[in-house]
């Protein structure tokens, strides 16, 4: 047996020990996060200090709607509007230690405004891939994380995210958490 033999037989089963220490496939999905699906909720019932949060974030977004979610057990607002320019934005909002604050700012934008250091990601695991509609996610704390959407090679409805810190783009197994 070759070293070449013993390094592909020492990889292959250091992979299915990890991948079973992982859960399985899960481990190659990448995790998912649990959401309960969007309900339009009027601007009138959504809380007065998620309101509060929203017009602190972006005091001159003039707010349009919300909805109602929970992720993950936890309850968010997503309350959208638009800019003095005419650009739609979205601010989800949670309790973060009991107090319901910003956790992103989101807006829907083209191919062209993606970074190069994320399109480079992009191209690179999924070459000639052209989503249908991308969204800049912009986690306040110097992240910004690109979710795609689009069908892949099967004609599935699927999503890709790629986070951006500090000029460093890296593809997520696991779904963006709060």
């Amino acid at each position: 047996m070759t070293i070449r033999s013993m390094q592909k037989i020492f990889l292959t089963a250091t992979l299915s020990v990890l991948m079973s220490a992982c859960g399985g496939d899960e481990a190659s999905e990448g995790r998912k996060v649990d959401a309960s699906g969007k309900e339009a909720t009027g601007l009138e019932s959504v809380p007065a200090e998620v309101l509060a949060a929203a017009k602190a974030a972006r005091p001159d977004l003039v707010l349009s709607g919300a909805e109602f979610e929970t992720r993950d057990g936890k309850e968010y607002y997503d309350v959208g509007g638009t800019l003095p320019d005419g650009s739609e934005w979205e601010l989800d909002i949670t309790r973060i230690d009991g107090v319901w604050a910003v956790a992103e700012v989101q807006r829907d934008i083209g191919m062209d405004l993606v970074p190069e250091a994320v399109n480079g990601v992009l191209e690179t695991k999924f070459p000639g891939w052209s989503p249908d509609r991308i969204i800049e996610s912009d986690q306040g704390s110097g992240i910004v994380v690109y979710e795609f959407f689009g069908k892949d090679t099967d004609g599935e409805v699927t999503k890709v995210e790629v986070k951006l810190e500090e000029g460093h783009a890296e593809l997520l197994i696991d779904e963006w958490l709060h």
